[in-house]
């Protein structure tokens, strides 16, 4: 950017030439004296910006660099770090301005100051920001504003500093009381299906057959019938979870943090913590528009978890695509370890016929499906009330009966589709876990 001339440094300027013509207009004793002053504005003006211009030099040589984490929790703030070194010999006050992601917000420090670098040295700015939205958020440049001492002039020089950090969402629905209540008291009790096995919930007796261990023995049933007799056990199920989420544009309409994206990320955050507790397998196939969608294969424990929180965390929004969800279901199957009966949940705002479809392919290997929605309506009124949830109910009304046309479609597929809000995103996920647990699992 070249230098520029600040309002004040014109000002000067149009003085000095003032004083000057007036002085010469009129030449003698008292108006010399305008001529001198007009002169010595002149050369004040530009000894300033002779000076800037060295200072300019240097601000050109100074080097700039951010120190962040990468990667942070959504309930966490993000500390920023900027250093500025100065490899030459002259000292420079100048203003700075870093541009965080648009999506956090400022907590303490300043991301704007005004600082001195002296000559062969270095100066820091630090300031913490906390995230609002879940996803990928890029940093802007950095914005320095060098100035001479009278404000005549000044000069500003753009920094791009690449930086990207992800946020990730935390299982807050599991944090709350009642969700917590309603995960873990209705559904924490053993693995249990229809099929007798190991386990630890009783199913039934039976006379005592070779091979079968002895702490399974029940005396009391030996005593009163004379035959050695034995407990059978529920056998223990273990789920197969393949989360499809879709991170389409239409998911991120709404208030930053408060979307249906947002919403669905910090479901499926508390849904792997669920079904780790659990001992289930899991993972997560990510629609990403026209490009190949992201698949995680299914497997179990904390490094799963791991990388599936970090998946969420590098989120973007990508316009839809007409056969991403096809295309998602193929990638899944083949790349997603799918071994056996698995349960596919598809997180989805659903708009066409056509994606209702695409799941017929996994309806007829004999795998569960179901349609988790996130319904636009539903997160639109979250926050209305009284007169404004009328209104909004009435003109949304058309929208409802398109709505009902894909339920029915999917229906006769035999899919499931389930309109969610923010407040029954969660537990909807996890009473259909354990419905399909009950049914004999995978």
């Amino acid at each position: 950017m070249p230098l520029l001339r600040s309002p004040r440094g014109t000002v000067i300027l149009l003085l000095a030439a003032v004083f000057i013509t007036f002085g010469l207009l009129q030449i003698g004793q008292q108006t010399i004296a305008l001529v001198y002053t007009g002169i010595g504005l002149f050369l004040f003006f530009y000894t300033s910006r002779l000076i800037l211009q060295l200072k300019i030099a240097a601000v050109n040589k100074l080097e700039v660099s951010r120190v962040y984490k990468g990667s942070i929790s959504e309930d966490k703030r993000l500390n920023v770090l900027l250093q500025l070194v100065n490899g030459t010999f002259i000292g420079l006050r100048t203003e700075i301005f870093d541009s965080y992601p648009p999506f956090f917000r400022l907590r303490t420090g300043s991301n704007a100051a005004v600082i001195d670098v002296p000559g062969r040295g270095y100066a820091k700015l630090q300031y913490e920001i906390a995230p609002t939205s879940i996803g990928a958020h890029e940093f802007g440049p950095v914005h320095l504003v060098m100035r001479d001492l009278a404000g005549l002039f000044f000069y500003q020089r753009d920094i791009n500093i690449p930086g990207v950090v992800e946020v990730t969402p935390w299982a807050r629905e599991l944090i709350r009381g009642g969700l917590e209540a309603t995960a873990f008291s209705t559904y924490s009790g053993p693995l249990t299906s229809r099929r007798k096995g190991e386990g630890m919930e009783f199913a039934d007796i039976r006379q005592y057959a070779y091979g079968d261990p002895f702490k399974r023995i029940e005396w009391k049933s030996t005593a009163r019938t004379g035959e050695l007799m034995v407990r059978e056990l529920h056998a223990e199920t273990q789920l197969n979870v393949m989360i499809l989420l879709d991170a389409s544009d239409t998911m991120a309409y709404g208030q930053a943090g408060l979307t249906k994206l947002d919403y669905s990320a910090r479901a499926v955050a508390s849904l792997i913590s669920y079904l780790s507790r659990r001992g289930d397998f899991f993972g997560l196939t990510v629609l990403q528009g026209d490009r190949p969608a992201t698949v995680l294969p299914l497997a179990r424990g904390q490094p799963q978890i791991t990388r599936i929180l970090n998946r969420l965390g590098q989120l973007k929004p990508t316009a839809s695509g007409s056969k991403a969800l096809s295309e998602a279901v193929k990638r899944s199957l083949y790349l997603g370890k799918v071994k056996g009966r698995t349960l596919f949940f598809i997180l989805t705002d659903l708009e066409t016929k056509a994606e209702v479809a695409a799941l017929r392919q996994l309806v007829a290997m004999s795998h569960e499906v179901i349609i988790i929605s996130p319904y636009t309506a539903l997160f639109e009124s979250h926050n209305l009330g009284g007169l404004d949830r009328v209104i909004f109910s009435i003109r949304t009304s058309y929208h409802w009966r398109t709505r009902q046309e894909l339920v029915r479609e999917a229906a006769i597929d035999g899919i499931p589709l389930l309109d969610v809000g923010p407040k029954d995103l969660f537990s909807s996920l996890v009473q259909r876990v354990e419905d399909h647990r009950r049914l004999g699992g995978s």
